[in-house]
């Protein structure tokens, strides 16, 4: 028999609710962590997991923290909501983690965040994908997320390349509608400025509408997030060579790079400094872990490391017993830790919502390739 999603999360915060104080890893075995990951199903990361285990076997290597060894314990919820809301309550109840680190799942937000909140258990994901990822007060991303990278490719649009008619035409998914208008909102409220044309039902199916609309309106710059070939190739067709087109993190990849025809101006927002340069600052560090590991060079691999280490470089600053209690107490009074992979300081806190890593750094495509523009991070508001 079926189960609704809004009864799958009412279940499992009621089982949780009377356990805020419940079980940890003890105070002289390792200390247990978990995660929850995709490995299978729609949005896959393997590589987070594994990037986190190497961060973790070399602090464990270094005899560990305080004589204790990190176990990694990581779930894949497949992108499957009972299946998230199961291993939250595995990791928590069975396992006695202290603390979700390095989480990548497309769920796991919206569905554990009361969860978390009722067993006072703090979550630092390697990738935060939706609006509840930073706006829990236990749940605290690595990343900018989509709607703070929204608000640094708008800003990047008219305050760095000066465009004065910036447009929008995005495929907006499902929970994300909110998120995207308080982004915007976010820009005017920074700059003055308006969007041009604000279009967010771009689709899968033929891409000239949109672009001959853009072209009538005037537009001089475009955020877009849906798919690469046939919007390019069709944009090239219509001469839309001088209109910059910026995209999201989720275009960044070499495939896509090959995709943007010669002449098209097309950019996109990093979350982490570009991994395709390892030279960059941070990027030596995370290199290095996943080269040694055999791990895939991936932006979501960089969040990984970035979670582990801060995970690590809080939990050496406790005086006193490793719990969940005294992590959970640390991570809500930290002192903001610079990460250069990042545009601003990590930070977790006491407040009831997270998103303290802002800004984006661009790359251009030239060539088939992707380059990366000079600029440092560009943080609205602040340069």
């Amino acid at each position: 028999m079926k189960r609704s999603l809004t009864s799958i999360v009412a279940v499992a915060a009621l089982a949780l609710a009377t356990s805020a104080c419940g079980g940890d890893s003890g105070t002289d075995g390792p200390i247990k962590v978990g995660a929850i990951n995709g490995i299978t199903g729609l949005f896959q990361t393997p590589e987070v997991p594994k990037a986190v285990q190497a961060v973790f076997d070399e602090v464990n290597k270094a005899g560990g923290i305080n004589g204790r060894k990190l176990e990694f314990i990581t779930k894949d919820d497949a992108m499957n909501p009972q299946r998230s809301t199961e291993a939250a309550i595995d990791l928590i109840e069975s396992e006695e983690v202290v603390a979700l680190v390095g989480s990548s799942s497309a769920v796991d937000c919206g569905l554990n965040r009361a969860t978390y909140s009722n067993n006072k258990i703090v979550s630092i994901p390697a990738v935060g994908v939706d609006a509840t990822c930073f706006t829990s007060p236990n749940i605290a991303p690595v990343n900018p997320g989509p709607f703070k990278l929204i608000t640094a490719m708008l800003y990047y649009a008219s305050e760095t390349l000066k465009r004065d008619k910036v447009c929008m035409y995005y495929t907006v998914l499902p929970g994300s509608g909110g998120g995207i208008e308080n982004a915007i909102k976010e820009w005017t409220d920074i700059t003055g400025k308006s969007l041009t044309v604000k279009d967010l039902s771009v689709g899968q199916g033929d891409p000239t509408p949109y672009l001959v609309k853009a072209k009538a309106a005037g537009c001089q710059a475009i955020l877009y997030n849906a798919q690469v070939g046939p919007w390019f190739a069709q944009a090239a067709t219509q001469g839309m060579t001088d209109v910059d087109f910026i995209m999201g993190a989720n275009s960044y990849t070499d495939a896509n790079a090959a995709l943007i025809p010669a002449k098209i101006n097309a950019y996109a927002g990093t979350e982490w400094q570009p991994y395709t340069d390892a030279t960059l600052p941070g990027n030596e560090r995370w290199s290095k872990v996943v080269d040694a590991n055999k791990i895939q060079r991936t932006a979501f691999s960089q969040g990984a490391v970035m979670a582990a280490d801060v995970f690590v470089e809080v939990l050496k600053g406790i005086k006193g017993d490793i719990t969940r209690e005294s992590v959970t107490n640390a991570f809500k009074n930290m002192k903001p830790i610079q990460y250069p992979m990042v545009g601003t300081p990590y930070v977790f806190g006491p407040g009831n919502a997270h998103n303290p890593i802002e800004g984006s750094r661009f790359v251009k495509v030239l060539n088939g390739k992707w380059q990366v523009l000079p600029e440092g991070f560009i943080v609205p508001g602040k340069n």
